[in-house]
């Protein structure tokens, strides 16, 4: 019977000491830092945007150079927030130690975010700021300081004179709100200031109507700031089919197309943000385990102005063809 005693006594302590160990053992792990799987969502996987792969390719090299696996996936239209949403899930689903998502502006992305969060799932957000709820850590494209930027270039193309009418996308869009808002706020304190917006709805073709209707004003702006590449490529067209340059055109980031008008002298400048840059960080803050005391939760990655006369210096070369060397 006493033997009995001892091999039941025996049998609980080697229970508790396994558990113990598979307790510390899961503890170290993640103390450690040794879950490092990142699940990546961005606005969109399309190989057409040089702006999204960029942003994909700084992604994989932060994961790469931290020895953690990476997933990324997106949807093929930047404005597709059903797909976004369900990536989201599949996400929470697949239960990696940290999520970073640059977010379809929409409530429901969202919520599919702060569901990932109450599962205690790191989540780290680029490009744009939720819709709503309470902010992760987030690494942001200023797209405020962007708008100055294209502001102030007016200016300056105009011996401090600018006349600056504004194609934008859609009224509701918050990234070309913040650009506009950047843009008055550099050139409101010029004589002319901003005179006129117009929404091209994300048509190439309303851009290009548009642009043809600017151009035939008896006293048209001297600056017309294209709020995104589609603005930008329907007006660049109107002015080629006239052969009427009068009217600096600016546009944002850097597709091949637009590089192509900066080159031909269509465009005057580009305001080029820091894909590579932003994905880079965004996994590299998914991957910390915490912030210091104090710490910024937000962190701003910047733009720069880009000209026929500087395309060409290595720095900006990079920016523009990110494929073409190291991308960093």
């Amino acid at each position: 019977m006493r033997n009995h005693k001892y091999a039941w006594a025996l049998t609980l302590l080697l229970a508790a000491a396994a558990l113990c160990a598979g307790l510390y053992i899961k503890i170290y792990y993640f103390a450690e830092g040794g879950d490092r799987s990142v699940s990546v969502v961005l606005k969109s996987s399309s190989v057409r945007s040089n702006f999204w792969q960029a942003v994909s390719a700084g992604a994989a090299a932060a994961a790469k150079e931290s020895g953690a696996t990476i997933d990324i996936q997106g949807p093929l239209e930047e404005t597709d927030a059903d797909t976004q949403v369900r990536l989201l899930q599949d996400a929470l689903a697949a239960r990696r130690s940290s999520v970073v998502v640059a977010p379809v502006d929409d409530p429901r992305v969202s919520e599919a975010v702060q569901a990932i969060r109450k599962a205690g799932i790191r989540v780290v957000v680029i490009d744009m700021p939720l819709q709503s709820g309470t902010a992760p850590v987030s690494v942001l494209n200023d797209h405020r300081e962007a708008g100055r930027q294209a502001g102030q270039t007016a200016a300056d193309l105009t011996d401090g004179r600018p006349n600056v009418a504004i194609v934008s996308d859609f009224e509701r869009s918050r990234v070309s709100g913040e650009r506009e808002a950047g843009v008055r706020e550099a050139v409101n304190g010029y004589p002319g200031g901003v005179t006129e917006i117009y929404y091209c709805e994300d048509s190439e073709d309303k851009a290009y109507e548009i642009m043809k209707a600017v151009l035939a004003m008896p006293e048209p702006p001297s600056v017309v700031v294209a709020l995104n590449e589609t603005a930008a490529l329907g007006a660049a067209r109107a002015i080629i089919e006239a052969g009427d340059q009068r009217i600096k055109l600016i546009g944002f980031d850097s597709s091949v197309y637009e590089i192509r008008l900066l080159e031909d002298g269509v465009m005057s400048a580009l305001i080029v943000q820091k894909p590579f840059n932003m994905g880079y960080l965004g996994v590299k803050a998914a991957l910390k385990r915490a912030e210091p005391r104090g710490a910024s939760r937000v962190s701003y990655t910047d733009s720069v102005v880009v000209t026929k006369s500087n395309m060409y210096a290595p720095e900006n070369q990079k920016l523009l063809f990110p494929f073409d060397g190291d991308g960093s």
